[in-house]
């Protein structure tokens, strides 16, 4: 519960989303390792994009955290750090713009360590830079707080706490009236919830927003309120914990907020320690976010080929497949259905090659398959959830508590699914063109389907349309173009299937034509001789093969690669600071 929540609900929230194009020049700085995902091609100038670094004062140990996670970004882009104090950070902020200019920057990107955009000392910093005289574009990413790695960070301390089935308050830090308060606390309280669940635990929790700025008789009543409504709940029917997640004064071991909290808790509430690792959450976040921000033509991308997989002679076919591709992509292959742990050891591969931003790229039968677990894992679920999906039909069901996502600085998105795509429908054509002989011939295209009757529906409407696509392109090549799925891991629903097709067979035998059967799968010809048995003149058909190989099939993974840049696209969220700038001085005050 905020403290501020009872004396004003009035948010004054301004989030402002915008979405680039793909051509912003939003260049990486990394000028030991970038290139072009246009097949090696040389970049443009990649100093034209500087970072600006924003986190509040916290005294000497909490600063440092920050200090250690910015020297990482320094390594690979043009950066600059500046603690957000009072109006005496304006020659600070200077001298940061200043050099930012002299390394050729025309763009700047403001990275906010902030768990929430409506911190006052953030609203000081928004009103400070407006003063400076500047032509970059200064453009805000989204703070800390926004992004997926801040609840991993607080999923990771929650992880490793004895919680049992005790109820937990969240204690964060900053806020000096409601109209900081109120939205602070919304921030914290969301964080807290994506956490446990991250976890898979679904213990009782709620922030409280201790008040920031400097001492005054207004602080002190306003900590006393955090503290009393602590003390005073009425439905206290299980134990408390107090877990800290802020980013509040930290001078030194003895002098710092938790250790307040310490001294100000109940007796009977306990406060929960934990490793102390925001550093490293902190490092992440800034390295993914200038990735974000850096323009597709200037940031090493990479593919995770992530298709089913089975025996060796499987597997290398779809490696053969896009061998050619491989060359000119860095490409790192999980063969699974989307196994959190395949997953993650390949993007490591690729951010160990230099990779920033990766698209896993599913190749399975439909676009959902696979798709609500793995934007999860990539934590696309939090930080642009308006992209993601929560069909799981097509995918295997979770047991227990879902993997930790990745804990990675590459940008990762994903795209997928063969469905009824243009280049799948046009293999698929080429396929029976050349088994067939004569005008007479039918084409049967056949998936595996689904158990699900409204999931096999689905697989239906997508054979329908492939069918349709074949008809248009053979243009009376083929007597018929029919379809139907085998639901072939399901023997109580297959048998139906089974005789459907045969029908089929010999209704094509006729006229004197042949069934031509064409498997809409991934790779390989699925059951069909197992289902219909050998040719003879009773059921005699030709069957062909999957996607890949097939040159049309290499076509399509780059196609998703695209796809993917365009979602990442969509990612960047451009946020400002809740507060009116007005009121900010005011705030920095109290």
């Amino acid at each position: 519960m905020e403290i501020f929540l009872k004396l004003n609900t009035n948010r004054a929230a301004v989030i402002t989303l915008l979405i680039f194009s793909l051509s912003l020049l939003l260049t990486s700085c990394d000028t030991n390792s970038h290139a072009s995902v246009n097949k090696g091609e040389s970049s443009t100038n990649i100093s034209e994009t500087g970072f600006l670094v924003i986190a509040p004062d916290r005294g000497y140990a909490g600063n440092q955290k920050v200090r250690l996670a910015f020297n990482s970004l320094k390594e690979k882009r043009y950066a600059q750090l500046v603690f957000a104090t009072d109006e005496r950070m304006q020659p600070y902020l200077s001298k940061a713009l200043k050099t930012l200019k002299e390394d050729g920057a025309k763009k700047i990107i403001i990275l906010p360590v902030f768990l929430s955009a409506s911190h006052p000392k953030l609203s000081l910093f928004r009103s400070m830079l407006q003063k400076q005289e500047t032509t970059e574009e200064l453009i805000y990413a989204r703070p800390f707080g926004g992004s997926y790695l801040a609840v991993e960070l607080l999923a990771d301390r929650l992880q490793n706490s004895d919680l049992n089935n005790e109820a937990i308050i969240i204690a964060g830090h900053g806020a000096t009236t409601s109209e900081s308060g109120t939205p602070m606390y919304r921030d914290l309280q969301r964080i807290a919830e994506q956490a446990l669940e991250s976890i898979g635990k679904e213990n009782k929790v709620e922030a409280v927003i201790w008040p920031g700025g400097k001492y005054s008789k207004t602080k002190e009543d306003q900590e006393k309120a955090a503290w009393d409504w602590v003390k005073n709940r009425k439905d206290l029917k299980q134990s408390w914990n107090i877990m800290p997640f802020h980013m509040g004064e930290e001078l030194d071991g003895m002098m710092n907020f938790n250790a307040s909290l310490e001294r100000g808790k109940p007796d009977n509430m306990s406060l929960l320690k934990y490793k102390d690792n925001e550093a490293d959450f902190y490092s992440l976040w800034m390295l993914r976010e200038a990735n974000r921000y850096s323009s597709p033509n200037e940031t090493k991308v990479g593919i995770v080929f992530n298709a089913h997989g089975s025996d060796f002679h499987w597997n290398q076919t779809m490696r053969d497949a896009v061998a050619n591709l491989e060359k000119e992509i860095p490409m790192e292959f999980a063969f699974s259905m989307a196994d959190s742990e395949d997953l993650r050891k390949a993007v490591k591969r690729l951010e160990d090659r230099g990779v920033g931003v990766v698209v896993i790229v599913r190749v399975f039968g439909m676009r959902t398959s696979f798709r609500h677990s793995v934007e999860r894992l990539i934590g696309m679920d939090i930080d642009a959830p308006e992209l993601c999906v929560m069909d799981e039909s097509a995918s295997m069901p979770m047991e227990g508590a879902p993997p930790q996502r990745l804990r990675t600085s590459a940008l990762v998105v994903t795209e997928g699914g063969l469905a009824d795509s243009p280049l799948f429908a046009k293999a698929l054509f080429d396929r029976a063109r050349k088994l067939s002989s004569n005008k007479k011939d039918t084409v049967i295209v056949v998936a595996h389907g689904k158990g699900q009757d409204e999931a096999n529906k689905q697989w239906l409407k997508v054979l329908e349309s492939l069918t349709n696509q074949i008809k248009t392109m053979s243009d009376g090549k083929f007597k018929d173009v029919k379809y139907q799925t085998w639901r072939e891991d399901w023997e109580d629903k297959r048998g139906v299937r089974i005789n459907a097709v045969k029908k089929m067979v010999k209704d094509a035998q006729q006229d004197g034509g042949t069934a031509i059967i064409i498997p809409a799968r991934t790779t390989g010809e699925g059951p069909t001789k197992r289902f219909l048995g050998e040719v003879s003149d009773e059921m005699n058909y030709k069957t062909g093969k999957g996607f890949a190989p097939h040159p049309l099939f290499p076509k399509w993974i780059e196609s998703q690669m695209q796809r993917g840049l365009e979602t990442l696209e969509q990612t960047r969220h451009v946020w400002y600071p809740a507060l009116p700038i007005e009121n900010t001085q005011q705030e920095a005050n109290k």
